[in-house]
């Protein structure tokens, strides 16, 4: 594919700590112009994808083709597929699950096109269909034979399950009790046994209620109400793994209001045998993680030590407010591993002039400015739901974005748990085993005779030891003055100690 101008080099960067020498990093960059880089597509063993759109190859206006570049796990390019989809008045959805990447384009008419590429053979299949008139899609997720749409029509919350073979359309009915307390708090899939997780939030009065629904093959199979077993505990998120026995793990948030709030004090794990009984819910208060304070200064953290120091001996609880997005539930040998990263939302001040009678006035307000991430925690339990360990350490993350998003890329080993994230300059590496931190380290993007100047990076997890890093970049060599913008991407291949 000689459109791409790509340069392709290892790096081994040295550390005086652990064994950083032996991190060995390939990275490729391309410069072309006309060319938008989106991402990799990361397959496992099967290899990975690079998402492309040439401008030159956009000539009525009425149709995007996106190409689908492959490389095999020796970074090397395999073959190549092109997707079309409509571009006039249309929004882009995508979806990976181990098997396929999905695209999905929709429009305000109602009129859909799926499109589903086999990460094995690039095989592609379009699907081309009608929704509801101004039905806006938030997410999809795709198990199986089906691909599931989770959105809104005239206010209301929809699911639709699309059959990837038959192209049938199943609309699954979830009716919120008040239009303007309902939302949707997380919408999983678990490829293993075929399933879709939905969590949602409605009220009752003053009462919160979460519910659980879990669909099959397009059919809801199970709904529950999820509830606190506490009286001053009240549940903020949920997100559900389904255990080897069968059972769910539910893991989540909760606060210390009944409010509809997104804050929360602590974590909570609860398992839910097959026949719906729950065997156990325990609270973690944020305060108990170790090491969770340790992003704020050292004045910070002593203040909060001597806060929490007085109340534990009027037998209270400090509790700080927090958000957090969890990873999916990590199951090895009997135990469990979560991990999370805590963010809070974050506002500018903005003023405006405003004629009035007696004289123009200014009026102040709050905006919100996107979420601040500043630490992650992990937590390991057995099997009975107890504590095993706990640990926490800062992340340095330059965006604030207006959703929540996963930083954080992580390996499938909860003994010995390896974590990849990036900052504007830098990759960082942790490992722990068995909570205990074995590895931390960080490493610069470029060389010490350039400057970077632009940086947007994100990272995935590949294969075995084996993490991607990828984003755009604009970096100025030192000496001669030169800049180059470039889209970049790094095999990252961490040993194990």
């Amino acid at each position: 594919m000689n459109k791409f101008t790509s340069i392709l080099f290892c790096l081994i960067l040295c550390s005086s700590v652990g064994y950083a020498q032996d991190l060995h990093r390939e990275r490729k960059e391309f410069q072309e112009n006309t060319t938008t880089y989106y991402g990799c597509i990361p397959f496992g063993t099967d290899g990975m994808l690079l998402k492309t759109l040439d401008e030159t190859t956009q000539t009525s206006g009425k149709i995007d083709i996106y190409t689908y570049v492959k490389y095999d796990t020796a970074f090397q390019i395999v073959n190549t597929t092109n997707v079309t989809l409509p571009a006039r008045k249309a929004n882009y959805i995508d979806y990976t699950n181990s098997e396929n990447h999905y695209s999905l384009a929709f429009q305000t008419s109602g009129a859909y096109t799926l499109t589903i590429i086999n990460a094995r053979t690039l095989a592609t299949k379009t699907i081309q269909g009608k929704l509801p008139k101004n039905t806006m899609i938030q997410s999809i997720r795709a198990v199986g034979d089906y691909v599931y749409f989770q959105g809104f029509t005239k206010e209301l919350p929809i699911l639709i399950a699309q059959n990837i073979q038959t192209e049938e359309l199943i609309f699954g009915k979830i009716i919120p009790l008040s239009k303007r307390n309902f939302s949707i708090i997380s919408f999983e899939i678990n490829e293993e046994s075929g399933e879709a997780y939905l969590f949602t939030k409605d009220a009752l009065k003053n009462d919160r209620l979460i519910k659980f629904y879990i669909y099959k093959d397009g059919q809801k199979t199970f709904e529950t109400i999820v509830k606190s077993n506490e009286p001053d505990k009240y549940i903020v998120s949920a997100f559900a793994s389904r255990l080897h026995d069968n059972s769910y793990l539910l893991s989540g948030t909760y606060g210390n209001t009944s409010r509809n709030t997104a804050t929360s004090v602590g974590i909570y794990i609860s398992k839910i045998a097959t026949n719906g009984t729950i065997e156990f819910t325990k609270y973690i208060n944020y305060l108990d993680i170790n090491n969770f304070t340790s992003y704020l200064s050292e004045k910070r953290q002593e203040k909060i030590e001597k806060k929490q120091e007085r109340l534990n001996n009027r037998s209270k609880e400090l509790e700080i407010n927090y958000l957090m997005i969890p990873h999916k539930i990590i199951e090895e040998n009997n135990t469990y591993a979560l991990v999370g990263e805590a963010f809070y939302p974050t506002f500018r001040q903005e003023c405006q002039h405003i004629s009035a009678p007696g004289g123009p006035t200014m009026h102040c307000y709050q905006v919100f400015d996107g979420y601040q991430y500043t630490h992650f925690f992990l937590l390991g339990f057995n099997a009975n739901g107890e504590l095993l360990w706990s640990n926490s350490a800062p992340m340095y993350i330059n965006d604030k974005p207006y959703t929540p998003l996963r930083y954080l890329s992580i390996n499938k080993e909860s003994q010995n748990l390896k974590l990849v994230y990036s900052s504007w300059d830098k990759l960082y590496l942790h490992t722990y085993q068995s909570g205990e931190e074995t590895q931390a380290e960080n490493f610069p993007y470029i060389n010490a005779d350039e400057k970077l100047l632009l940086s947007t990076c994100r990272n995935r997890y590949w294969y075995g030891n084996t993490f991607l890093s990828f984003g755009n970049q604009k970096i100025k060599n030192k000496e001669e003055h030169n800049k180059r913008d470039i889209f970049f991407i790094e095999k990252l291949n961490i040993p194990t100690k």
